[in-house]
């Protein structure tokens, strides 16, 4: 069930990429669409599709996310790096509720928007829901908004080195480490 609701958020991004962001929360609010499909487990690339690739990121965010899936591949590291769930940022989460996304004034290039969800009550956890679970930074490209980069913890304030795209660009630092170095780190 939870894999049609997928195939139906990516069927109305499809035609959401074709059409200008209205709002600075469009693009979350389209990630968010896919987050709330996503199943415990599961690979974290229904997130970085073509489909959203294309229409709700950044080039930039784009050029390093790819970046970092590319290193995955020829290390054969067969995802295990960019493959985590970096939205959700759950093993097993309960069904999403209480989901709030929050927009806030722009600032420095960029509009904040934070998002507010439960995915932890079924198993008795209470989520604390007036701290967001997910930051992001929000800019206009080629007319429309996107996400430049986003925040699942540690934001501090929208500190670069603690964000997701700033730990993609790490992973493709290491990889490419390990490619010069070898992978068991012998030449």
């Amino acid at each position: 069930m939870k894999r049609l609701v997928v195939v139906m958020a990516m069927w109305t991004l499809s035609a959401w990429s074709t059409a200008l962001a209205a709002d600075p929360a469009d693009p979350v609010k389209a990630l968010m669409a896919v987050a709330d499909g996503v199943e415990g487990n599961s690979p974290a690339s229904d997130y970085y599709d073509e489909v959203l690739l294309k229409s709700i990121y950044s080039k930039s965010f784009v050029q390093v996310y790819r970046m970092a899936a590319l290193g995955d591949e020829l290390l054969d590291l067969q995802g295990v790096m960019t493959g985590q769930d970096e939205v959700v940022v759950s093993q097993d989460p309960c069904e999403m509720k209480d989901l709030k996304i929050v927009t806030g004034p722009g600032r420095d290039g960029f509009i904040p928007v934070k998002v507010y969800f439960d995915i932890s009550s079924c198993w008795g956890h209470k989520p604390n829901l007036r701290e967001p679970s997910l930051w992001f930074h929000v800019v206009t490209e080629d007319d429309r908004y996107v996400i430049d980069n986003f925040w699942n913890s540690d934001y501090q304030n929208g500190r670069l080195e603690t964000s997701v795209k700033a730990r993609y660009a790490d992973l493709v630092k290491t990889d490419i480490d390990m490619m010069l170095k070898g992978v068991d780190g012998l030449e």
